[in-house]
């Protein structure tokens, strides 16, 4: 399974599981996660809430 993230400046994830849809035909994707520029630095517990929905890592 391939769990999409990103850290755009501006847009979200944009096309990034329309472009990994399209080059790993068959994969199975979880939700993404986007991360924008300027909140980098507050971003820990987004990331932590977002790999235990993934389940890629369990509280």
């Amino acid at each position: 399974m391939t769990a999409p993230d990103s850290l755009p400046t501006m847009s979200g994830l944009g096309t990034t599981r329309r472009d990994y849809a399209a080059s790993c035909r068959g994969a199975a994707f979880a939700d993404g996660l986007a991360i924008r520029g300027e909140e980098v630095t507050q971003g820990d517990s987004a990331i932590r809430a977002w790999l235990e929905r993934v389940r890629l890592v369990i509280s």
